[in-house]
């Protein structure tokens, strides 16, 4: 075995020859490391969220990341804030007409919403096709062109990984 190999295997979370930055890092210090380390350890499955549990989720939250289609078929991902409701199983994402997310829902109207907790150990993942309204231009700017991206909900999944 090679020095490196030798080093990682007797590696702790707080070994600044492996990790220079551990002992700067939020992660390593924050109360829920040990608890996540012990867990994982033990291999504790993700618990599958059910739809309720989803819709309570994404109506907690207001940030997160669209997913939209390239030409070549490659992603591209957008913090957005957004709305859902849970009625019509429908994300409301305000935006301006000149962003690439637009021109690409014209493109290709499949999209994706992630949302995570501030912890990320819970996440939400909304699929589906998104529709834009009608270009609108706005009092405070006339210059500007707003417009609303609808994403109906054709797939909804998430896990929590409980940490205690």
């Amino acid at each position: 075995m090679d020095k490196a190999g030798q080093l990682i295997g007797r590696v702790t979370r707080r070994d600044t020859r492996v990790f220079p930055l551990a002992q700067e890092s939020a992660f390593f210090r924050a109360p829920t490391t040990a608890a996540m380390i012990a867990t994982m350890a033990k291999n504790a499955p993700p618990r599958p969220l059910d739809d309720a549990a989803l819709s309570d989720f994404l109506a907690e939250h207001t940030f997160g990341a669209l997913a939209t289609l390239k030409r070549d078929g490659r992603p591209h991902l957008s913090t957005v804030v957004y709305d859902w409701n849970p009625e019509a199983r429908e994300i409301r994402i305000s935006t301006t007409e000149d962003r690439l997310k637009v021109k690409q829902i014209r493109n290709n109207p499949h999209a994706s919403l992630y949302v995570s907790s501030a912890d990320h150990w819970k996440f939400a993942v909304v699929e589906g096709e998104a529709e834009l309204s009608e270009v609108v231009r706005t009092q405070e700017d006339p210059g500007e062109r707003r417009l609303f991206i609808t994403l109906r909900t054709g797939k909804l999944y998430g896990t929590a990984l409980d940490i205690a």
